[in-house]
């Protein structure tokens, strides 16, 4: 289309106005874009935002269901836990942090019910804020007996691993916590039932189940992992003396721990609980 940018007159071809004469200029077919139009275009590239799903709750979900069916396992058949390779040390150290966890709590809950009871009819004579209201330091006694338990457990791993090596049979880092973990799933589980006893106030049954499971830690565990060791290198070894080499060497690093540092924690607590009287 060609217009006069004197008179606006339009006409389809020529390079002069028919009506002035003056010369011609041509209109280009640019149309505005419709606001349908514009909408259309940014729905299309809007592109649709995917729903938030928490991967790492999924993850979570996942591993519990994992380690629980690991631990079902390990209960029926405990003897499983001597075939454990270095693809279940994650198991053994969650085993692990759970019987170090659930035997502290166990103790602890124990420990502040009496607390609780031997104090409160004092508490009542004093204040809302009277001793009989309060309880035992939780983190600092809770982690106290985490670090106890822990350092009974790693002098148990040490002496295993030690009879291996002179054995010349050694276990790997992850082999050693895949099997030893392995074989401390039916303690931890006594641990855990400990814990519900030790809210009851179950002197007896808290302190059974919590030292029936550190003394098969302590003792039996190590010679049964070494006896094991020794029984499938295929060499002729003196399995029973390595075995009994292996508890000793436990029982030895667990009387250190007591003699230097339980007894001190053990006056602590009982000058906690004989204050005031």
């Amino acid at each position: 289309m060609m217009k006069c940018s004197s008179c606006l007159n339009e006409q389809d071809s020529g390079k002069f106005c028919g009506k002035c004469g003056a010369g011609l200029t041509e209109t280009g077919n640019h149309p505005l874009p419709s606001a349908y139009t514009e909408v259309a275009a940014a729905s299309q590239t809007v592109a649709p935002e995917p729903v938030n799903v928490n991967e790492n709750v999924v993850k979570a979900k996942e591993s519990v269901s994992k380690y629980w069916n690991y631990a079902l396992q390990i209960l029926k058949k405990p003897a499983d836990a001597l075939k454990n390779g270095e693809s279940q040390f994650l198991n053994g150290i969650i085993t692990i942090a759970i019987m170090v966890i659930a035997s502290s709590l166990s103790i602890y809950f124990l420990a502040n019910k009496y607390y609780k009871a031997m104090f409160g009819g004092l508490g009542s004579l004093l204040s809302e804020g009277g001793m009989g209201g309060q309880s035992l330091p939780f983190f600092n006694i809770t982690s106290t007996l985490s670090l106890f338990a822990l350092l009974f457990i790693v002098g148990a791993l040490i002496s295993v691993f030690v009879a291996a090596k002179f054995m010349l049979e050694g276990f790997t880092i992850k082999e050693l916590l895949a099997q030893f973990g392995g074989v401390l799933v039916p303690f931890a589980a006594l641990n855990v039932v400990a814990i519900v006893f030790g809210l009851m106030g179950s002197i007896q049954l808290t302190l059974i189940l919590t030292g029936i499971s550190l003394f098969y830690t302590i003792v039996v565990m190590p010679a049964i992992v070494v006896y094991d060791r020794a029984m499938k290198s295929g060499k002729s070894l003196n399995r029973i003396y390595w075995a009994l080499g292996a508890s000793a060497i436990s029982v030895f690093i667990t009387y250190l721990i007591i003699r230097i540092s339980v007894m001190d924690f053990i006056n602590e607590i009982d000058s906690l609980l004989n204050m005031g009287f």
